[in-house]
């Protein structure tokens, strides 16, 4: 009672003090509770300025202050209030939503009624086709191709050891044999292809009845020899190609090209229509390397020169940047070597004119193991597959990841890097000679 009497007694000055303590620490995002002293049972008078003075502040409070305050105050004891209607009090106690007067309720407007049936599927199949065009939208398929200026280098065996390490690193390659003179992947994996590109050209088979999964992980069209070359391609087999192409492109993530031998205009072309261009080259044939490399960036000049020619908006690349692979070395020490005499022999002696450039890179360099590179030939087995434990078949492994790694300071949007390559397997050499 004594306690009672004291907080009655209160002044004012001194009640007007602790509301403007208590609603402070509501501002503040603290607990409303006061001190012990001030929280003895059966206040109503400071519980009734406390809650007048939190509902001013309610609307500034944050969320997380105002829920703590309705926390604390649950301990509390409610004032006896009269005249409370029964419903509001029931509503209340059962934490439900206080009851109010119902609206007039005005006539529907008659509207036809959805097909809610239908309304999933539909929008299934819209949403389907949205994401598909924003997975080609975003995804671009990077190419490579592989040549050489002359046979017996290694280029398919390269080829398929790549593909097969870019396809356990999680991407999705299919390998193409163009070397049309000598196609000879299928044969090294040790199966037979009833269907091959030759099919295409001629138009007797559709693409997706030529692609093969192999074993291996990554996806194969099988070349055929004969008398078949790119270059003598018309251009209604390189329309069904480019058409071909285009309709699977999409699903892969990296396209690789075994071409054929040589520095014809054709396979240049066709090489430097991609992303990546592969040199492979010996120790034994240097000097054919360094041919391929100048015959490639001579002609790199000349079709980037015409191809801003006839289309102003075409952006021409200035730095012709292929990469090299030496193959058959004795160890890494020499293959690098050999790689900075070739750069230094390339810079005395290919003149590079002031809007272009020549910038060599060294994919990797494979080390010469002759017995088990007979083995698996005989037995029809990939290398990396087999000996993959290897040094050879570390290298295949570094120089795939290379290649995954490599970020193309001249990459282009796919539109474009699509109409570069119509433009340069359409037209002939004579088409694309530079004037100057």
């Amino acid at each position: 009672m004594k306690k009672e009497a004291a907080i009655l007694d209160e002044t004012p000055t001194k009640r007007r003090a602790t509301q403007k303590g208590q609603t402070d620490r509501l501002i503040s995002g603290k607990t409303i509770a006061a001190p012990v002293k001030n929280r003895l049972a059966g206040e109503p008078s400071i519980k009734n300025r406390m809650e007048e003075s939190v509902g001013k502040q309610k609307t500034s409070l944050s969320q997380e202050a105002w829920s703590e305050s309705i926390e604390s105050k649950k301990t509390e004891p409610r004032p006896e209030v009269k005249d409370i209607p029964a419903e509001i009090k029931a509503a209340v106690a059962t934490k439900k939503a206080v009851p109010t007067k119902p609206k007039t309720e005005t006539a529907p407007v008659e509207t036809a009624a959805p097909d809610i049936k239908s309304r999933p599927k539909e929008m299934q199949a819209f949403i389907g086709e949205l994401t598909t065009l924003e997975i080609r939208k975003k995804h671009v398929v990077k190419s490579a191709a592989i040549i050489s200026n002359k046979g017996g280098v290694g280029k398919t065996h390269i080829a398929n050891n790549m593909s097969f390490y870019m396809s356990r690193l999680g991407k999705k390659v299919l390998t193409i044999d163009l070397d049309l003179g000598n196609a000879d992947i299928a044969n090294k994996l040790g199966f037979y292809c009833k269907n091959t590109i030759i099919d295409l050209f001629n138009g007797t088979e559709e693409i997706d009845q030529l692609i093969y999964t192999t074993p291996y992980g990554f996806d194969l069209i099988a070349g055929e020899s004969g008398n078949f070359k790119l270059a003598n391609l018309t251009s209604t087999h390189k329309n069904r190609f480019i058409k071909a192409l285009r309709h699977v492109s999409s699903e892969y993530d990296y396209v690789i090209y075994d071409l054929s031998s040589g520095i014809s205009s054709t396979t240049i072309d066709f090489a430097l229509a991609q992303d990546y261009q592969i040199i492979i080259t010996t120790p034994q044939d240097i000097i054919a390397g360094y041919s391929c490399i100048k015959a490639a960036f001579f002609r790199f000049q000349e079709v980037e020169r015409a191809m801003a020619k006839r289309d102003s908006s075409y952006k021409p690349r200035k730095v012709f940047r292929p990469f090299i692979i030496l193959n058959q070395v004795a160890d890494f020490g020499s293959g690098r070597a050999l790689f900075e005499k070739m750069v230094s022999v390339s810079r005395d002696n290919i003149k590079c004119p002031k809007d272009f450039a020549l910038d060599l890179n060294l994919l990797g360099v494979i080390t010469s193991d002759s017995v088990k590179i007979r083995e698996i030939e005989l037995k029809h087995q990939l290398y990396s597959d087999t000996y993959g434990a290897t040094k050879i078949g570390q290298c295949y492994h570094f120089l795939s990841h290379n290649l995954m790694q490599y970020k193309d300071p001249n990459s282009m949007e796919f539109k474009t890097k699509f109409k570069r390559f119509v433009n340069l397997f359409m037209k002939s050499i004579d088409e694309f000679k530079y004037a100057q």
